[in-house]
């Protein structure tokens, strides 16, 4: 098949040449994994798994250096930074491992942003266009490196059984994982070079806006004013989640209404004339949520997040009213914009507002005093039954026990960052609390370190002849700022 053959041959030289022309990319691909190969052997020896969570940087670091390798022939202090970005490694490591968080979340979000921006001011066609062709592109990219992981793992897996070798799981992870970090990151950068394909009434683009999306919305958008007109026969205030609901539909809306300009003929065109207007009462209905959200329980860094969406969103849909201020690429910029100054400008970002928010709220706190053996007062703390974060003396924060994940066996809990386990928050002896101060097992108990308290709103202390074992029912964990 001399067809077959050719596209691969094309493939093996857009390779090779992504390598020459892109060798800092292909440094940092190594660099990443190396460090991984690195870490992966010190896990196994020592257990110290923490500076995996580099290894989350790498996709929106990729990108940027990629993005200031585009500029770095405009200028001398453009090719500087390029090259200066790709040390970006080293201070992640000393506290980008730490608690990422919120940090990397909007780390990714403003990395597809600089995917998709472009590198010149571009009208809304051309701008839609250069997001199509720049999804598709990288889509191609992942897809030939997942082809070739599957390849890859396949002959390793074959060799494996018909030799009876019994493989341990580094044969198949390292491969793959230089596969994903070093080969299809310099796929994406030969696809993305290449020219742009024509968008312009592409059949794919036809079915999913005209006759999938659109429909929808205009569905969806039926509902949403059902939803209002039922709470407001009923005179009630709207479920919380209705927020995030909202702004999902004007998220997809406005992405259909850039990219069906690629498209000549074009079904519900009155929806999109007419949706500024349409979308008055759900931002009504999404202001209302969010505003009632933050009145009761003040900030925290989602609150804040869905506070500056609700902000954008607004401001988004009346800037398609006007023909001058309709532009895309624009509102992409003030997204951006925003996400870097409320996350990584100190003072200002998401987490401050949160502890700001926090501290000053009122305790709900009840103490009483016991008398010890030598006579004298001790505070001892119940907990009153906790939903939502409050403030209590020397802790400002209280974190939700679902944003957490912990590990409970016959005698402890354990709490974790993340479901990795990486890093024990906070270890809870319950049995020998309960033992050494002779609690009835239904009390709220409190366990602190120096830097978290948990507070457990019911515990069953379950002994039997051979075992020891408990079960929680409400637990809350505090995070001193």
């Amino acid at each position: 098949m001399p067809g077959l053959s050719e596209s691969i041959k094309n493939i093996g030289r857009g390779l090779g040449r992504s390598v020459r022309e892109y060798p800092l990319e292909t440094l940092l691909g190594l660099t990443y994994f190396l460090l991984f190969a690195f870490w992966g052997k010190l896990g196994g020896i020592s257990g110290e798994t923490e500076p995996f969570r580099l290894l989350i940087w790498f996709f929106p670091h990729y990108v940027l250096l990629y993005t200031l390798h585009k500029f770095s022939r405009k200028s001398v202090v453009m090719k500087a930074l390029y090259v200066l970005s790709w040390f970006l490694w080293i201070p992640l490591m000393v506290w980008g491992t730490k608690d990422p968080g919120w940090n990397v979340s909007i780390a990714y979000i403003l990395a597809l942003i600089l995917l998709i921006i472009g590198e010149k001011p571009l009208v809304n066609e051309e701008y839609g266009r250069n997001i199509l062709n720049t999804a598709l592109k990288v889509a191609l990219g992942f897809l030939i490196g997942a082809l070739l992981m599957g390849i890859v793992t396949a002959i390793i897996a074959s060799v494996g059984f018909l030799f009876d070798l019994d493989l341990k799981d580094e044969w198949f992870t390292y491969p793959n994982a230089f596969i994903a970090m070093v080969v299809i990151p310099l796929f994406c950068c030969w696809s993305v070079s290449r020219p742009q394909t024509d968008t312009k009434d592409s059949k794919l683009l036809q079915i999913a806006v005209d006759y999938i999306l659109s429909p929808a919305l205009v569905i969806y958008a039926a509902i949403l004013w059902a939803y209002i007109a039922r709470i407001l026969f009923r005179w009630e205030l709207p479920d919380g989640g209705v927020a995030y609901l909202v702004l999902t539909f004007t998220a997809i809306a406005l992405i259909c209404y850039l990219l069906r300009l690629q498209l000549t003929k074009r079904h519900f065109e009155w929806f999109y004339k007419a949706f500024p207007a349409i979308a008055i009462p759900p931002l009504a209905l999404l202001w209302v949520g969010v505003l009632r959200r933050i009145g009761e329980y003040g900030f925290t860094e989602p609150r804040f997040y869905l506070l500056l969406l609700a902000i954008l969103a607004t401001a988004f849909t009346a800037m398609l009213i006007r023909e001058r201020t309709r532009n895309f690429q624009l509102m992409t910029l003030i997204l951006a914009l925003t996400a870097i100054v409320f996350t990584y400008i100190p003072g200002i970002r998401a987490k401050d507002f949160e502890v700001r928010s926090q501290r000053n709220r009122p305790v709900e706190e009840m103490t009483d005093e016991v008398i010890t053996a030598d006579d004298t007062k001790e505070k001892s703390w119940s907990i009153s039954d906790i939903l939502e974060p409050i403030d209590l003396e020397d802790y400002s924060l209280l974190v939700p026990r679902n944003e957490y994940h912990y590990y409970e066996d016959s005698r402890k809990v354990i709490f974790y960052k993340d479901e990795s386990r990486m890093e024990p928050l906070l270890e809870c002896d319950i049995i020998g609390r309960l033992d050494s101060d002779g609690s009835d097992p239904k009390d709220k108990l409190v366990y602190s370190n120096d830097r978290y308290m948990a507070v457990f709103t019911l515990i069953e202390d379950c002994r039997g002849s051979n075992a020891i074992s408990f079960s929680t029912g409400t637990s809350m964990l505090f995070r001193k700022p």
